[in-house]
């Protein structure tokens, strides 16, 4: 796999209520749909190279944001639980003080504390989005669009740069906002390269419209 282009997916509803995102069915604003639809105008338009296949998380803000930009580009988005985000467990749906109330302490090593019952822990998220992205490699696919969640992407920024150790996967983060593009390329010579990170100066005409 020599190149990888990120999207994360438009602003959500749980973005505007505080209420925890990880496996909840929160689905994207007015905003969010509009993050989308300047990301895919971008996309066609500009972009470092033309993805061979779209895949993302099938919860419904990443599904939605995949299939605009989809739309676009002339290709049909693939869903798959493989690249949801951080699997928050029962807190999933909850109000953000419901979830507090569920929420377990922290525990050492942190990589392996699950937040919420029935979730999972950074580790466990980091393994199965690296299950996945090396099944694509070894399926052959390359020049993939990926749309998905910030911790999800966070895993495969460093899964794609070979960053995999205990104080890698525990402190190497990346602020990556709504409908950010990130690109990832290998070079001739096999290094990785990050060509892109959490560009979102697509979205400048939104956010200047909204006074920001």
């Amino acid at each position: 796999m020599r190149e990888l282009m990120l999207v994360r997916h438009g602003e959500s509803e749980h973005h505007l209520s505080g209420d925890p995102g990880g496996w909840s069915p929160a689905r994207l604003t007015d905003r969010g749909k509009a993050q989308a639809g300047l990301t895919a105008t971008y996309l066609r338009e500009h972009s470092l190279f033309a993805p061979s296949a779209i895949i993302a998380s099938d919860l419904p803000r990443a599904a939605e944001t995949a299939v605009i930009i989809a739309e676009a580009l002339g290709l049909q988005a693939e869903t798959t639980s493989a690249l949801r985000e951080l699997n928050n467990g029962i807190a999933a749906g909850l109000t953000r003080e419901e979830a507090e109330r569920v929420r377990q302490p922290l525990m050492e090593p942190s990589l392996d504390w699950v937040p919420y019952p029935e979730g999972e822990s950074w580790r466990a998220m980091f393994a199965r989005i690296s299950a996945f992205l090396s099944a694509l490699r070894g399926a052959g696919r390359d020049r993939l669009l990926l749309v998905s969640h910030a911790n999800a992407m966070i895993c495969m920024i460093n899964w794609f740069l070979r960053l995999d150790s205990e104080d890698h996967l525990r402190y190497l983060m990346y602020e990556l906002r709504p409908c950010s593009i990130t690109v990832l390329r290998v070079a001739a010579d096999h290094s990785r390269t990050v060509i892109r990170l959490n560009d979102v100066e697509h979205l400048a005409a939104l956010s200047r419209e909204a006074g920001c």
